[in-house]
C-alpha cells in the first residue's frame, strides 16, 4: 500500500519539551516496573532519574490531539511487521522492523502484539542499536484490567541483540483527556540486566554492582538521548495517526491492509 500520504519530516519540539531536555539528571530512587500501577498515578516530572546503583528511569509525556487509546493498540499491531511503517514513526532514527511470528489471523489488536518479539534497528542519539522488543501483558507490570475505550498500556522488555543482554523495560500508558489522549512513557535502563546464559548472567550480576563499568554502557547520555527520541517519535506519531487510523483502522480489518 502507498504510505506517502503519511510521510512527513519531524516537527520542531515545543519549548516545554526543550526545557525538559535541558534539565540535569536527578538522583532519585525509583520502583521497578512491577509497581507500574502505582507509578502511573504519581506526578513525576518529565526527565531522567538515576539511582544509587547507576540505573536510570526516564519519564516522557506526550499530549496526543485526536488520538484515542484504542488507536495506540491498533498502531502497535499494524506497524510492527513492516519497516516502511516503522519508519513513519521516526523517519530519521528508525531503520527496520520485522517479526518472526504471524498474528495476522487474529482480530484483537492486543492479541496481535502481546507475546511477540519485534526485531528493530534504530538510532538512539548517535548510537546504532539492534534490539528485540518483547511485548508483555500489562499484568506483568502490575497493571490491572484496562478499559480500551479510556486507557491502554504498552509494556515490553528490551534486549540488545549484539550482546543478548536484557537491558531495559518500557511502558507507554495512555489515557483519554480533553483533546484526545495523554501518553506517559516510562523507561527503566540497567535496573535488571539479564542474559539467558547462566554463566553470563552470573557475570552480569557482578558487573552491575561495579558502577563505573556499568556506566560505560548505560549512562547519562544514553538516557537523555532516549528521552529526546521518545519526545520526537511520540509527537510525530500523534501528527499522523488520526488520519492513518481513519483511512485504514476503521475501514478494514488489519489483515486486509497487510
Amino acid at each position: 500500500m502507498d504510505l506517502s500520504k503519511y510521510k512527513a519530516p519531524l516537527s520542531p519540539l515545543s519549548s516545554a519539551v526543550t526545557s525538559s531536555l535541558s534539565k540535569e539528571v536527578v538522583l532519585m530512587e525509583f520502583n521497578d516496573p512491577s509497581h507500574s500501577d502505582e507509578i502511573v498515578k504519581l506526578d513525576i516530572l518529565d526527565g531522567v532519574y538515576k539511582d544509587k546503583k547507576s540505573s536510570y528511569f526516564v519519564k516522557c509525556t506526550t499530549l496526543m490531539q485526536d488520538v484515542r487509546p484504542l488507536m495506540i493498540d491498533w498502531w502497535f499491531a499494524w506497524h510492527l511487521p513492516d519497516s516502511e511503517r516503522y519508519q513513519l514513526w521516526h523517519p530519521l532514527d528508525h531503520i527496520s522492523s520485522k517479526l518472526t511470528q504471524d498474528r495476522s489471523n487474529l482480530n484483537n489488536d492486543k492479541e496481535r502484539y502481546i507475546g511477540i518479539n519485534s526485531y528493530v534497528e534504530e538510532y538512539i542519539g548517535k548510537k546504532y542499536s539492534k534490539l528485540c522488543i518483547s511485548f508483555l501483558d500489562p499484568k506483568e507490570f502490575g497493571l490491572g484490567a484496562l478499559d480500551i475505550n479510556t486507557s491502554t498500556a504498552i509494556c515490553a522488555r528490551v534486549t540488545d541483540m549484539e550482546t543478548g543482554v536484557k537491558i531495559a523495560n518500557l511502558l507507554h500508558y495512555v489515557e483519554n483527556n480533553d483533546i484526545g489522549s495523554k501518553m506517559q512513557s516510562y523507561f527503566w535502563l540497567g535496573n535488571n540486566l539479564e542474559h539467558d546464559n547462566k554463566l553470563i548472567n552470573s557475570f552480569l550480576t557482578y558487573f552491575s554492582k561495579i558502577h563505573f563499568l556499568k556506566g560505560l554502557f548505560i549512562n547519562n547520555k544514553l538516557a537523555k538521548d532516549l528521552l529526546r527520541h521518545c519526545y520526537e517519535e511520540m509527537n510525530h506519531l500523534a501528527s499522523f495517526l488520526p488520519e492513518l487510523y481513519k483511512d485504514i483502522g476503521t475501514s478494514s480489518n488489519l489483515d486486509k491492509s497487510l
